[in-house]
């Protein structure tokens, strides 16, 4: 599911609970460019949890907590957002990934989704982040040309990809009421 709408729950996993969000504290490189990430599969979101300790373990030598969390946001969508579904893991999708995780790739897609506040699609996760590297890189042909983006594609649809939400604005952050934390261990 990719629309957007009233009344959906989205999930976050994280080493901490997170009841106020900082768009600051948002990495760009991510998929879909800076912002904070949220999923329709609760499973998605327990699997991010084991990630993010283990880079939180790496910037903090003290932080040594065997459980994560997931926070859920109740979807109060407003009409005034500006929202794009990549609806497919197709070559739009593929470029746009691209493109946020190299910033030389396909530059123009930068500035052409830059305002959206809410960019939705298929996530590229563990199991597709060597495909990805692979893409960028070049291993598959050109980032780009047909037979680059045919063999990522067909690399990648085998995954079972789950869906993806980057809310990328102040504004889009006013649509999502805190629902709470549950402690989840790995």
């Amino acid at each position: 599911m990719l629309a957007l709408e009233t009344g959906l729950v989205l999930y976050h996993g994280s080493y901490a609970p997170v009841e106020k969000i900082d768009l600051d504290r948002c990495l760009p490189g991510k998929d879909f460019g800076r912002g904070f990430y949220l999923t329709s599969s609760l499973e998605q979101a327990q699997s991010f949890v084991s990630l993010s300790l283990k880079k939180h373990r790496a910037e903090d030598a003290a932080f040594q907590a065997a459980e994560g969390f997931v926070s859920s946001y109740r979807v109060d969508l407003r009409e005034d957002l500006s929202i794009h579904s990549f609806t497919e893991a197709d070559a739009d999708w593929l470029h746009f990934v691209a493109s946020n995780r190299r910033g030389d790739l396909f530059p123009d897609l930068i500035e052409a989704y830059s305002a959206y506040d809410v960019i939705a699609g298929k996530i590229a996760n563990d199991r597709t982040a060597r495909t990805l590297q692979l893409y960028v890189t070049g291993a598959f042909g050109e980032p780009g040309s047909p037979e680059a983006d045919s063999i990522a594609i067909a690399t990648l649809l085998p995954n079972r990809l789950e869906n993806q939400y980057c809310f990328r604005t102040a504004r889009s952050l006013l649509c999502l009421d805190f629902e709470g934390s549950e402690p989840y261990g790995v």
